[in-house]
């Protein structure tokens, strides 16, 4: 157990040099899981704390004119031309790595300060601070500004994958026609990449690939190798949609023309967006948010084939889910999903499409068969679910409470809009 009074200043200090003091007198051998767990927060909390100094004093170097030790503290009024390459003899890097370090303290003391800020506080760890920088670094400054004070207070809860997907959704709907001129330039840098691995084996990928194209031909293939699986190969299904983009590509596949009900893509979209009367940015599911447009182009790419979509109002709730051009499904299964969207434990973002749709109260403990006893979950947290001294409830219809096995609580509401 924590020394008397511990326990609490642990949860409460803000990161520094009083909580570097309590953290540095602790034993772990005398904690329990739960208490050890607040020590791993109080840690995180710490190292962000120092990452946001050390940023803040590689930027101030880059400030600094040519001197020695017995210089007097000048500054210049503009970063000098070398100052990344300070930085990487000082600390033994690669000059890409100091040049990215040097790029980020620059963007985040002098263009995101609330984001250096909570980095500072310990509110968001480095990791998270880099996904705010990248993902409005195409804004002007005010924007991006305000963009980050939206997603702040939350940004500490989200895993970097969803704090990217909502940021990037938030990019797009702040100037839909910058977004779609920055995709635009980015298409003219397509291509294919390749390269061998350190394990002897290769990979090939293509990269600025137009989303719904790259989408549909991902879907494709997932469809053909879920078929090979109902046939009986053996194969995993990873294994199989690898080994059916090579035969594909190498022309040894006999699939090279369209089929029936192969490559659905399944599509989230805003009810104004779906009626022409707004450019929200819709959601090509297991992708993440993409333009109004490109949400248009799947939807008429796929009109003579099967596909699914879900339409949510302005608070994200799901107004209807179905088939295209039929009536919406009825399917309590396919309602789930499309109000899940992903599996439902803290964090995780596998698809719904690609998870368990499990009973919180398992029906032989008389749980019923409902929206507001059902939920997705991956096979993994599925299997977490049922793991010694993990417990799952469901207080209301699609929000999901999770008590981990050290006691700990967490609460996943539903998908957000």
């Amino acid at each position: 157990m924590f020394e008397e009074g511990v326990a609490g200043k642990l949860v409460q200090l803000p990161p520094g040099a009083e909580l570097a003091a309590v953290l540095d007198r602790i034993d772990l051998a005398a904690l329990n899981g739960f208490e050890v767990v607040e020590v791993v927060k109080a840690i995180s909390r710490q190292i962000a704390h120092y990452q946001a100094a050390l940023l803040a004093a590689a930027w101030e170097s880059a400030f600094c004119p040519p001197g020695d030790e017995t210089s007097p503290p000048e500054r210049t009024d503009r970063p000098e031309e070398f100052a990344a390459d300070e930085v990487r003899f000082a600390l033994a890097l690669t000059r890409r790595a100091a040049d990215t370090l040097m790029g980020t303290a620059c963007q985040l003391v002098e263009r995101l300060p609330a984001a250096h800020a909570a980095l500072r506080s310990g509110r968001i760890d480095l990791a998270r601070a880099r996904v705010l920088d990248e993902e409005t670094a195409a804004l002007p400054p005010p924007l991006a500004r305000q963009l980050v004070d939206l997603v702040l207070p939350a940004a500490g809860g989200w895993t970097t994958g969803q704090l990217r997907a909502r940021l990037r959704k938030l990019v797009i709907a702040a100037d839909p026609e910058a977004a779609a001129q920055r995709q635009r330039e980015a298409l003219t840098r397509r291509r294919i990449e390749h390269g061998l691995d350190q394990d002897g084996t290769a990979t090939l990928a293509g990269c600025h690939l137009p989303p719904e194209r790259a989408a549909a031909a991902a879907a494709r293939i997932d469809a053909l190798a879920r078929a090979a699986k109902r046939s009986g190969d053996t194969r995993s299904l990873d294994e199989l949609r690898a080994d059916l983009f090579l035969e594909i590509l190498n022309g040894h596949h006999a699939a090279t023309a369209p089929a029936p009900r192969v490559g659905g893509v399944e599509l989230v979209v805003p009810f104004a967006t779906l009626a022409g009367l707004g450019a929200h940015p819709g959601e090509i599911k297991g992708w993440g948010p993409v333009l109004a447009e490109i949400a248009a182009k799947v939807a008429d790419q796929q009109r003579d084939r099967s596909w699914r979509f879900t339409v949510v109002d302005g608070r994200g709730a799901v107004m209807a889910h179905g088939p295209l051009r039929r009536r919406p499904a009825a399917g309590l299964a396919a309602f789930v999903q499309a109000r899940d969207r992903t599996c439902r434990a803290p964090g995780c973002r596998v698809p719904a499409g690609r998870s368990d749709l499990d009973h919180t109260v398992a029906w032989e403990s008389g749980g019923s068969t409902t929206p507001a006893n059902l939920g997705v979950l991956c096979r993994h947290c599925h299997g977490y679910k049922h793991s010694k001294g993990v417990r799952l409830s469901q207080p209301t219809p699609g929000t999901f409470v999770w008590r981990t096995r050290l006691g700990h609580t967490y609460t996943v509401g539903p998908a957000p809009p």
